[in-house]
């Protein structure tokens, strides 16, 4: 697992991993922007006869990289596990050891591997990654739901924790959302019937309920989610999912059903109103979307209302500790390939 040379034909927001990454890749959890300036002055894109032309394009690249920076930590606000020291002029972790890090901020780190861990950009010598190590999204996406709802959350995708098969994991989730109606199996659609179903295409699902006492369909805010590590996110559009749900396994409906999608990715553009655009085209397809730069602090959120309000029922809470040992062993192994 090798770091590979500064990115200079991809987007501002890769370049920007590729900083965040050769901090990580430090074992002091630094990076000087003197280093930076000193690889930018070398590559043949910044590069010209006019060394005052030159200077301008390297300090601009340093600009727009340091205003990327600002845009995830404003966004991220705590969650954001990076800090530009404005004395020493560094990137830096925000605490000196990885451990001392919160869980939020190595779910940040964890999503930076991961979104450049298929068909990588970023680095080479790359394992394939493994579906446990895949599950760890899954575990945040389940609680990082539970933080955008502030409610419910149940790790619905398979396998599911407690072993169980579709039918019956369905018949569990639509009894405790307390809206709508499995089927009998016998009435369901014989063709769906012979079929192998794991999750149905459906990772998380959360609901928020206000009143309990009120039975009534159109109180409850419930979402559907898909959980999706791979490069092929943009198959994993749940609105066809639920549609089969409702129309072939339900004999009442869910009144109504809110897609989402969780990924560990940035969106990429060197136009911000490129950018911005091509995420309400995104939002418009896959619903909610919670990306690198709102699942951390949703998974906050999501612990916060767990430690307020523990009668609620929110899924694989006791798992997160994985996460950061993954986090902490991976940048370890960068550390190693880097010395």
């Amino acid at each position: 697992m090798q770091l590979l040379p500064y990115p200079e034909s991809h987007h501002i927001q890769v370049k920007l991993d590729w900083l965040e990454l050769s901090c990580l890749s430090n074992v002091y959890y630094t990076i000087r922007i003197s280093e930076l300036r000193n690889i930018l002055e070398n590559l043949d894109s910044f590069t010209s006869s006019n060394i005052g032309e030159e200077d301008a394009e390297v300090e601009n690249e340093i600009q727009r990289l340091l205003e990327q920076y600002q845009q995830r930590k404003d966004i991220l606000g705590e969650s954001y596990p990076f800090v530009f020291n404005e004395d020493s002029l560094c990137l830096e972790l925000t605490e000196e050891r990885l451990e001392q890090l919160t869980v939020d901020q190595h779910i940040y780190i964890y999503c930076l591997y991961f979104s450049h861990m298929s068909a990588s950009r970023l680095f080479s010598g790359l394992e394939k990654p493994t579906g446990q190590q895949r599950d760890l999204l899954q575990i945040a996406a389940t609680i990082a739901l539970a933080g955008y709802v502030q409610g419910h959350s149940i790790s619905f995708g398979w396998p599911r924790p407690d072993s169980s098969q579709f039918y019956d994991a369905l018949t569990r989730a639509v009894d405790l959302i307390g809206e709508g109606k499995v089927k009998p199996f016998e009435d369901v659609n014989l063709y769906l019937q012979s079929r192998p179903h794991k999750d149905a295409g459906i990772d998380v699902i959360a609901w928020k309920d206000d009143n309990p006492r009120d039975v009534f369909p159109g109180t409850k805010l419930v979402y559907f989610a898909q959980v999706a590590s791979g490069n092929d996110w943009r198959s994993k559009a749940v609105k066809e999912d639920i549609d089969v749900i409702q129309r072939h396994w339900l004999s009442r409906r869910i009144y109504r059903i809110i897609d989402a999608i969780v990924i560990p990715f940035d969106f990429e553009s060197d136009d911000e109103s490129i950018k911005r655009d091509h995420i309400s085209l995104i939002a418009e397809e896959f619903g909610a979307v919670l990306h690198r730069l709102r699942l951390p602090t949703c998974f906050k959120r999501g612990l916060d209302i767990l430690a307020s309000n523990p009668e609620l029922l929110i899924e694989r809470s006791d798992e997160i500790n994985n996460i950061s040992q993954y986090v902490i062993s991976t940048t370890a192994t960068l550390q190693a390939e880097a010395a």
